[in-house]
């Protein structure tokens, strides 16, 4: 068996992108794409020289076979993906720029999808013994109790298996229902990541009515090393438990088309910086290269950067000048 660089679990979906902005009752023509977070961030590091893989269940339909094909496609392992035949894949719709522009808004029709049968079934520990890291985020759990125990039942593992657990908690509050379900399901998850990504509306939730540096010490108190704090256009934050606290500020993008997918590609880029020697600071850097990337087109992977890309980038915003002629 290959050894992987990193795995996930999580459900591929097929997303259908407004072609044009504004409210989809009058929309008429979409654009479809393969997306899903934990995807995304794979393909991401796939981009990046790193071997993944993804387990997951698609349906056995079309949708189904164009995630397979993408999945191939961008190099992420196959082996644990399961093709059911009494569920369908999952699809969502995108909204832009309405009714706030620049942002997006996502519309799902994933209930009783393939994913979310998924289950302590699904995880296998020599499929885990052979990867040097797990990724997880707060969606999958949401997805159903089955998912939720498989989750639990991969990080469990991992980390008794001396894995590093890194965890997005991309809080997805119309899959929870309710705060309070995503509080107390996400919180022992957390517990002894290598690194938690989260953002302010997300700490709100985990943690209502805490200061940041309470929340930040909070989830060192949970065995957590590092704290990257996304703050969309304002830029992210990082603060480490040996007390090192950094901010930078985002990239402007000449152009916004869809804002979903940015946190994904920002993710992969900060975990390739560190593990390629880079500095805290300049992670956040070439992190928010990435996010600024993604939103200048529609879909969650067709922008994402691979490492010859980041560079090409950073040396403009360093030098200002025109690399391409």
């Amino acid at each position: 068996m290959e050894v992987l660089d990193f795995i996930s679990i999580g459900e591929i979906l097929i997303q259908l992108n407004s072609l044009t902005p504004g409210p989809l009752r009058y929309a008429r023509y979409f654009e479809v794409h393969v997306a899903g977070s934990e995807f995304n961030v794979l393909v991401a590091l796939s981009k990046l020289g790193f071997r993944t893989g993804l387990i997951t269940r698609i349906g056995n339909d079309e949708f189904g076979e164009m995630i397979l094909r993408a999945l191939r496609a961008e190099n992420i392992d196959v082996s644990c993906v399961k093709v059911m035949d009494n569920a369908p894949t999952g699809v969502y719709f995108i909204q832009r720029h309405y009714p706030i522009p620049g942002k997006s808004t996502t519309f799902y029709y994933r209930h009783g999808s393939a994913a979310s049968h998924m289950s302590e079934e699904d995880i296998q520990e020599d499929y885990i013994k052979n990867a040097k890291r797990v990724f997880l985020t707060g969606i999958t759990p949401a997805l159903s109790e089955s998912c939720y125990s498989a989750v639990k039942k991969l990080r469990d593992l991992a980390q008794n298996l001396g894995k590093e657990v890194i965890f997005d908690t991309n809080i997805r509050l119309k899959l929870w229902k309710k705060p309070e379900n995503a509080r107390t399901k996400l919180l022992p998850l957390l517990q002894g990541s290598k690194i938690v990504f989260t953002n302010k509306e997300d700490l709100s939730i985990l943690f209502p009515q805490s200061a940041l540096e309470d929340v930040v010490s909070k989830l060192f108190q949970l065995g957590v090393d590092i704290v990257v704090v996304k703050l969309g256009e304002e830029g992210a934050c990082v603060y480490t438990r040996n007390g090192e606290a950094y901010c930078e500020k985002a990239y402007r993008a000449p152009v916004i088309e869809d804002v979903i997918g940015a946190g994904d590609a920002f993710d992969a880029v900060f975990i390739t910086s560190l593990l390629k020697g880079f500095s805290l600071r300049e992670a956040l850097k070439l992190a928010n290269i990435a996010g600024m990337m993604v939103v200048t087109v529609r879909g969650d992977i067709e922008a994402q950067p691979d490492w010859k890309a980041i560079e090409v980038l950073k040396k403009y915003y360093e030098e200002k000048m025109d690399m391409l002629r």
